[in-house]
């Protein structure tokens, strides 16, 4: 077994112990009882989709249209980055709630409309980090690399899997600690919110700045969405359990 795999096995353990176990705590739900688990694989299964029947064509002919080979660099135009930014929020935004689109969304409670938000976005946060970990197994130069050389990944994929999560609930059920009806402004700022955190991760991809004071920025920028997203969240969790008793 590739060592990225081992990686991808703890960071996924370790992120359904917090995630998932703030989401039971907090809803006081019974894990045999959930009837929305199977949201979770869905989720996960729809990582693969977008990247690679939908990100990756669009990635493609956008490239041909700005005649761009090879990666981004400071030469890039404008132009061209505003859109490849723009590219996986939009995709992986509105592609994390198509499943519940055909859930009949305008007729559930609060509860259980997070719940299917919860899950699918975390699925999708899931099914992420073995996405990644697959082509990490594909590079030959990584073969012989231990599992714990991968602790920036671990770490990081830990934190977007809630990120995911966070993400899908502001789509679905608003920005702020009440529980929206589904509409655009949700998914709008969930768009804006998921592209704010991918800045840092360009602007460390063109090289403007030292590397090591890119990975920091870029670290900072996903903490920030980190705890904007835990505050929301666990906002409208309590918001949810108040208005049941």
């Amino acid at each position: 077994m590739h060592s990225i795999y081992i990686a991808a096995i703890i960071t996924t353990l370790s992120s359904i112990v917090v995630w998932g176990g703030l989401y039971y705590y907090f809803l006081e739900l019974n894990l045999k009882l959930d009837r929305y688990l199977f949201l979770l694989p869905l989720g996960a299964m729809s990582c693969p989709i977008v990247n690679l029947f939908v990100k990756m064509p669009l990635l493609k002919v956008l490239k041909d249209l700005f005649n761009i080979q090879g990666a981004i660099d400071l030469g890039t135009p404008l132009s061209f980055l505003l859109i490849f930014l723009f590219i996986p929020p939009v995709t992986e935004e509105i592609v994390k709630i198509v499943p519940a689109l055909f859930m009949k969304i305008r007729e559930m409670d609060n509860k259980t409309l997070f719940r299917v938000a919860y899950m699918l976005g975390f699925g999708f946060g899931l099914g992420e980090i073995w996405y990644i970990a697959y082509n990490v197994a594909k590079d030959p130069g990584m073969q012989s690399t231990p599992f714990y050389y991968f602790g920036g990944f671990m770490g990081e994929r830990f934190i977007v899997s809630f990120i995911h999560a966070g993400l899908t609930v502001v789509a679905l059920t608003g920005f702020g600690k009440s529980i929206k009806r589904p509409g655009v402004m949700g998914l709008m700022i969930a768009i804006l919110l998921h592209a704010a955190g991918n800045v840092s991760a360009i602007i460390y991809r063109l090289r403007v700045l030292p590397e090591i004071v890119g990975q920091q920025i870029n670290s900072l920028s996903i903490g920030i969405l980190l705890c904007i997203l835990v505050v929301v969240v666990t906002g409208k969790m309590r918001s949810i359990i108040k208005y049941q008793n």
